[in-house]
């Protein structure tokens, strides 16, 4: 039996070799038709070389069998361009190496079998046997690492729910969770639910900060996972966001470039209690002159690392917001001399060649961002006949925008000019990649008390009353116990933030706006300028303000903002206080003029 199991495996390795010089050769003589038949013949002889490699009995000869086979199939890798049958290629290598690891227990065996298994996983991820390398995985971290053993298993849960694998690997998640003590069984979940009152009140009293969670059992990990990465780009200026399905602790390290090395700087963040979904792409080319890509790993059982390969950055800086979670990683290039605006000095005025003061102070205004609220799927508040905020915001930034272009010498540029959805993140990062110097967020009011009326304006800050912290959680899209959270990581952002001109801007505006309206309609509130939490003013570099015009939930003013010459009124109200802005500051360069 041993002597034709033998006898049979030279036959498929005669016939293997045969075949790949065969497809070497019509490659270049045959067409397409008989190359495709001839892979097809030769999978099929790999693949039996494989199944009569695991029906050898004796150790020694087995393990010299799949070492043989692992080359055939690497081998078959190179000629299968189309990679017809990679898949299947790369998961028969996995279970070569495995089966090696189960013979002679070699840790290089069982490297190569996990680096395998992985490669059908992230590869080939709508692979019918990404499921079952996936599961493999897990039996092969079971006895050596069973935590990182539990986080393989959860992934079919999690990333694989049709699985025909999701049963097995739901019976070797309840063997692991009582080997390590997790609270994961049935009974221990209800106990779990019946303490969830007292459990929310010890977390009400000791409040982290956004972006610190409570940190998971070492032995039994919250398993969150890295959903998606996404990043927006300017000439000096990225921002890159991370999206994961649950708050996680993350830390941050950066490394300088050397040059002498000829090795990039890098910004690492690990995330901790987090795993990468195996369906996203985990390198993300970026090539500005001064941020070369960003690339997610799995750090180690617990911990993912997302890595942002640097050049000669200026200045990075890290946040977080929720709803859906997701970190926050702005970049900024380093501004060439010929680009960087010249020291304040004292300058005889005649001379036309010399920058005024205000530029050189970067006081000038010669760009505004204006962001129409909402958009999309994201409605924004709805009024009682059913008019969206979306629709009304889109219409005042038109006609603003049209005001702006003709009175003043500004460029001004929408977020977006259709009804299409943009993430809060997306809108500041446009403003800071298209180098504003004004950022102006333009919405409508909402209250359950539809007799509450009247026009404020924001600029970003510690909300200092309720309503506020209310105004910032509706626009946030989130909770006002998460708006109190977001406000403990603002005092790291406020020394790079235009504070003082951002409240100076919020006062002209809103200053203008009231009376502009006063002078035209009736029963007009002037609720004043205030500061909150707003996350789509976090981390814009430029003074920044956020205008509520009117609410919506009232009906009187409900009719004004669906009336065009009312939006056309609070156009030409909210550029005159732009304009009273842009003046006021240069005044403020006048007076340090040597004249």
């Amino acid at each position: 039996m041993i002597w034709f199991t033998m006898k049979k495996l030279q036959h498929f390795r005669d016939s293997f070799r045969v075949g790949i010089m065969f497809l070497i050769l019509a490659g270049f003589i045959f067409p397409p038709l008989v190359l495709a038949e001839t892979i097809d013949q030769n999978y099929q002889d790999v693949s039996n070389e494989y199944r009569a490699a695991l029906a050898i009995p004796q150790k020694e000869q087995k393990s010299e069998a799949l070492r043989q086979c692992i080359q055939h199939l690497q081998q078959f890798l190179e000629v299968d361009f189309g990679e017809k049958y990679a898949d299947r290629t790369y998961y028969l290598i996995a279970r070569c190496y495995h089966q090696l690891h189960d013979i002679n227990h070699s840790p290089a065996d069982l490297k190569s079998a996990i680096e395998k298994y992985r490669s059908v996983i992230s590869r080939y991820p709508q692979s019918a046997l990404a499921d079952d390398a996936q599961y493999l995985t897990g039996i092969l971290y079971e006895s050596k690492d069973p935590a990182q053993a539990y986080i393989e298993f959860k992934k079919i849960e999690l990333f694989y729910p049709q699985s025909d694998m999701r049963a097995k690997a739901a019976q070797k998640l309840n063997v692991l969770n009582q080997k390590l003590g997790c609270a994961g069984s049935e009974s221990k979940k209800e106990a779990k639910d019946n303490n969830k009152a007292s459990r929310a009140k010890e977390n009400a009293v000791s409040a982290k900060p956004a972006g610190s969670v409570p940190s998971a059992s070492p032995s039994c990990p919250k398993i969150n996972r890295l959903t998606k990465i996404k990043h927006w780009s300017g000439p000096d200026y990225t921002r890159v966001a991370l999206y994961i399905d649950n708050p996680v602790e993350f830390k941050e390290t950066a490394i300088p470039p050397d040059p002498k090395k000829r090795e990039s700087g890098k910004i690492y963040v690990d995330l901790e209690n987090c795993i990468v979904n195996p369906k996203i792409k985990t390198k993300i080319p970026i090539m500005d002159s001064f941020l070369q890509d960003v690339r997610a790993q799995q750090n180690n059982s617990r911990q993912t690392r997302v890595v942002l390969n640097t050049e000669a950055i200026d200045s990075y800086r890290i946040f977080s917001m929720s709803d859906p979670f997701r970190v926050i990683v702005d970049v900024r290039g380093k501004v060439s001399e010929n680009d960087r605006p010249a020291p304040p000095q004292v300058t005889p005025p005649t001379n036309p060649s010399v920058p005024s003061l205000a530029k050189q102070l970067a006081l000038e205004v010669r760009r505004i961002v204006l962001d129409p609220g909402h958009g999309g799927k994201d409605k924004g508040a709805t009024s009682p006949n059913g008019i969206h905020e979306k629709d009304i915001t889109l219409a005042i930034a038109k006609s603003l925008k049209h005001v702006l272009e003709k009175n003043t010498d500004c460029e001004v540029i929408l977020t977006r000019t259709r009804d299409v959805y943009l993430s809060l993140e997306e809108r500041t990062a446009i403003a800071n990649a298209k180098k504003a110097d004004l950022f102006v967020s333009i919405h409508t009011n909402a209250h359950e008390d539809r007799n509450l009326y009247g026009t404020e304006t924001y600029f970003l800050n510690l909300s200092k009353d309720a309503e506020s912290a209310r105004v910032a959680a509706f626009e946030n899209a989130t909770s006002t116990k998460k708006v109190s959270d977001l406000e403990t990581i603002l005092h790291d952002l406020m020394l790079n933030t235009k504070l003082n001109e951002s409240a100076q801007l919020a006062r002209q505006v809103q200053k203008h706006v009231v009376d502009k309206l006063k002078a035209n309609y009736e029963s007009i509130r002037d609720l004043g300028t205030k500061q909150a939490p707003f996350y789509v003013l976090l981390g814009a570099e430029m003074p920044s303000i956020l205008i509520e015009t009117a609410f919506i939930t009232n009906e009187r003013e409900e009719n004004r903002l669906r009336d065009k010459r009312f939006q056309e009124n609070l156009a030409i109200a909210i550029s005159s206080g732009i304009q009273s802005y842009i003046q006021q500051i240069k005044g403020f360069a006048k007076a340090g003029d040597p004249s």
